[in-house]
């Protein structure tokens, strides 16, 4: 492996085959043991959205244009179910670092999902949003700032010139992107083997030992995602056929009538799931295990491959 310094500490390049094929192979040879790993909080969450969210949403929100009050005391549900479902799949993901790191300890039936790697994890996750925030606001500004300067330009020029000024303000736009999407990348590919591995929490480190590594990240990023973005579009088409797409040149009327549509279809598929929770949630289990093997397995083998169990951690800056 190739390895140089930055700023004190080592970076390398992750190989991207190898981490693919070791990240479903985790994924899918080591399922067994990953349901086992992570049963307690998806149980829990089983329970929470069975008994508690499919209920008070078939019961508070049966049109599409529900009473403010109404939509005021469901978003104080949703914000605290979002919470508690947070915590619950930041275990999951810590556990399952953990078997992938190789770092777990003790009989696989006696593992506490909710111990301090978890918290530093649920920590480390809090910290990065919070930057994505104030990242995203920042970039917002500036791209608010630059098209407002362009636009100022382009009506103090001719049709030729404001071509030109559309095409700048095209690429300011995309810059602004690409350059919000490679921070997301870099801060939070490595994340997890961080806080799990170093026990610490510091979005710093995941980007150092990021170094030199956004094409390969994203490679393999792209290796996960596509196949599984690909598998629910396709079920998503087979269950609703062309109409869960929305009218390209609709009538207001008809764009409504459409958003009714998809709520009904979406309380038919809650029903459907209510009913028949004992193949929705198996089935929900299987694949739950399986993205988050592939995440979790991804970047712990990409960590490995910076960071070898016998190589010394620098201390947090």
């Amino acid at each position: 492996m190739i390895v140089f310094w930055v700023g004190g500490y080592m970076a390398g390049k992750i190989p991207v085959g190898e981490t693919i094929a070791r990240a479903y192979g985790f994924a899918f040879g080591n399922i067994l043991t990953n349901i086992v790993l992570i049963w307690v909080p998806v149980a829990i969450l089983w329970a929470i959205t069975y008994f508690f969210y499919i209920p008070y949403v078939m019961a508070n929100l049966p049109t599409a244009n529900p009473e403010p009050m109404m939509m005021f005391s469901a978003m104080r549900f949703f914000f605290l179910y979002g919470i508690v479902m947070m915590v619950l799949l930041t275990a999951q993901i810590a556990v399952l670092t953990q078997e992938a790191l190789g770092l777990r300890e003790g009989a696989i039936f006696l593992q506490f999902p909710f111990g301090a790697a978890t918290w530093r994890l649920l920590g480390s996750f809090f910290l990065f949003f919070l930057v994505i925030i104030v990242l995203y606001i920042g970039f917002f500004i500036a791209g608010l700032v630059g098209g407002g300067i362009l636009g100022v330009i382009a009506s103090q020029t001719g049709a030729q010139s404001k071509l030109v000024v559309g095409l700048l303000v095209f690429t300011l736009v995309l810059s602004i992107l690409c350059a919000f999407f490679y921070v997301i990348v870099r801060m939070s590919f490595l994340l997890a083997p961080v806080a799990v591995a170093e026990k610490r929490v510091s979005l710093i480190r995941a980007w150092q030992l990021g170094q030199g590594n956004f094409w390969r990240m994203f490679a393999i990023g792209l290796s996960i995602w596509i196949p599984l973005i690909v598998l629910e579009v396709g079920f998503i088409f087979w269950f609703l056929g062309n109409s869960f797409l929305p009218p390209l040149h609709g009538t207001p009327d008809q764009i409504q009538a459409f958003a009714q549509h998809q709520q009904e279809v979406s309380r038919q598929m809650m029903l459907q799931m209510q009913s028949h929770w004992y193949i929705a949630y198996p089935l929900s289990l299987v694949v739950g295990v399986i993205l988050y093997g592939l995440i979790s397995g991804a970047s712990a083998f990409a960590y490995r491959a910076l960071v070898p169990p016998d190589h010394p951690v620098p201390d947090a800056p």
